[in-house]
């Protein structure tokens, strides 16, 4: 799929996720921890809110994904930052939740916390791919020079011209 198109969906995603906090309306969450947010009683009393933070979720994942995409082959560094940026938001929204901050609402702290456990599929798709790479040499750039005919000969064939 081409990189526009994902960024369209991105975007789309995160625009959706407004409209949904739109049409919920302004709601006070109270969470000690991300995993509290999970609970059947969130989804049965804010269900469009849980849903803009999946979706908001989402958008993070593919954002961070897209973002990684333009790195070309380099497998490991995708997978070191990946791991760096789900360690970096787990303890953001663990200690914004924790504290009490608001330096983000909580539902974006949520969608951080979430998208950085969603890191984990592009995570394992960059270990497979990183040992594909390893493990099936990858064919070498092999330029072929054309030839020079050798013209000396005079005939007059149809078949040599």
């Amino acid at each position: 799929m081409k990189k526009e198109i994902v960024f369209v969906i991105a975007v789309a995603l995160f625009l959706f996720a407004y409209i949904l906090d739109y049409f919920a309306g302004p709601i006070n969450i109270v969470v000690k921890s991300p995993l509290v947010f999970l609970d059947l009683k969130f989804f049965n009393l804010y269900p469009m809110t849980f849903v803009a933070v999946a979706v908001r979720t989402t958008a993070l994942v593919i954002s961070v994904s897209l973002v990684l995409s333009l790195i070309d082959k380099q497998y490991f560094q995708k997978i070191i930052i990946s791991l760096f940026l789900a360690f970096v938001s787990e303890i953001y929204a663990f200690q914004q939740l924790a504290t009490g901050a608001k330096i983000t609402p909580v539902l974006w702290t949520l969608a951080i916390s979430y998208a950085g456990a969603g890191l984990i599929i592009p995570i394992i798709f960059y270990i497979f791919a990183r040992i594909t790479q390893f493990l099936i040499p990858q064919p070498k750039n092999v330029v072929h020079l054309p030839q020079e005919e050798d013209n000396s000969s005079d005939s007059s064939s149809v078949l040599n011209p």
